[in-house]
């Protein structure tokens, strides 16, 4: 069980980023300007929680040979130095369960693989095989334990297979099969007696603004059995915070960093982190901290920006029934413990 930021008095703060994808133009500018660039603004704010988790949507890798299956809009790779990128910001735990990591054939996999691990920062979601893809990661903060597994419903051809790298992949047409998979993934963790149970899912279409009535059911059913934050991601906008059973679902976390177009209805460049202060008898409150994408940047956002998401998180979160607090600089989600 590995250790990360020690939690003061039994409580733990967790931040979640959604997807950091430091790839194509973001690529260009770590060779411009470092590979603390693109979280610099946020990386003060990251490393001060006792756990940081996002979603790693690139492969960090110096090979140049992309994806031999079907043929993809888009390749994303991450030059070496990249991991920095992570490390100057605190991220100790990373999803690997999406549709880019394998961008880069098992060669790009096996490089990000090596350098998280060199670098000490924990993952989980992939691996040479499908016993390492599905295996949860445990990390202890203080007087209490994490661990999260990682699955993914896109790109059937990166599944991890016996004796073949890839994803931990899931398929939720098949709702039984799926459930089954996420139950499996559950035990060792309910075996050693996890205090917070995560379960990251990469999972759904771009661009929606709310999960489907599937993947609400999904996600109940999850907590029933025993998970206690859904985690997920893949949207590239966020979508509201259902507190259910006295756990939170982030049914779409959204994305950190990035460099892709700005649709002008979704204005996928205005973001969030979620900071939640975990306690032993339960979750306490989800703070929100609105980020702004641009230049291939992550920054804290402020006026327009700064009210634009807290207005849309305060709408979307009303849509699962979650009140939003605000004053003037802060906004957050109360919740009795």
């Amino acid at each position: 069980m590995a250790t990360a930021g020690a939690g003061a008095g039994g409580i733990v703060r967790v931040i979640f980023g959604g997807d950091v994808m430091l790839g194509r133009l973001v690529k260009d500018a770590i060779a411009r300007h470092g590979p603390a660039y693109p979280l610099a603004p946020v990386a003060a704010l990251m490393r001060s929680a006792d756990l940081t988790v996002v979603n790693l949507e690139c492969a960090i890798t110096a090979s140049s040979r992309q994806w031999q299956g079907a043929p993809k809009a888009f390749y994303f790779g991450a030059p070496l130095q990249a991991v920095d990128t992570l490390l100057s910001a605190g991220v100790d735990l990373a999803s690997l369960a999406n549709n880019h990591i394998l961008d880069f054939e098992a060669q790009g996999l096996r490089d990000t693989l090596k350098q998280l691990d060199l670098h000490g920062i924990h993952h989980a979601g992939a691996g040479e095989n499908l016993r390492q893809a599905v295996r949860p990661v445990i990390l202890r903060s203080g007087d209490l334990t994490l661990g999260m597994a990682a699955f993914c419903d896109h790109q059937e051809d990166f599944a991890a297979q016996a004796n073949r790298p890839g994803i931990a992949h899931i398929d939720f047409d098949d709702e039984p099969a799926a459930m089954a998979a996420l139950a499996a993934a559950l035990a060792p963790l309910k075996r050693a007696g996890i205090d917070w149970p995560v379960l990251s899912l990469h999972w759904g279409p771009n661009m929606v603004v709310r999960p489907s009535g599937t993947f609400r059911r999904v996600a109940h059913a999850a907590i029933d059995m025993g998970w206690k934050i859904l985690f997920g991601h893949s949207a590239h906008v966020f979508h509201g915070i259902e507190i259910y059973r006295g756990c939170p679902l982030i049914y779409a976390a959204g994305d950190l960093v990035d460099d892709y177009y700005v649709d002008a209805e979704f204005r996928n460049d205005h973001q969030l982190l979620l900071e939640m202060t975990l306690g032993r008898a339960g979750l306490r409150r989800i703070d929100l901290h609105p980020v702004l994408i641009d230049d291939c940047q992550a920054r804290l956002a402020s006026g327009d920006a700064f009210e634009y998401i807290v207005q849309t998180m305060t709408a979307r979160c009303a849509e699962m029934g979650t009140a939003v607090a605000r004053n003037a600089g802060a906004a957050w989600i109360a919740v009795s413990a």
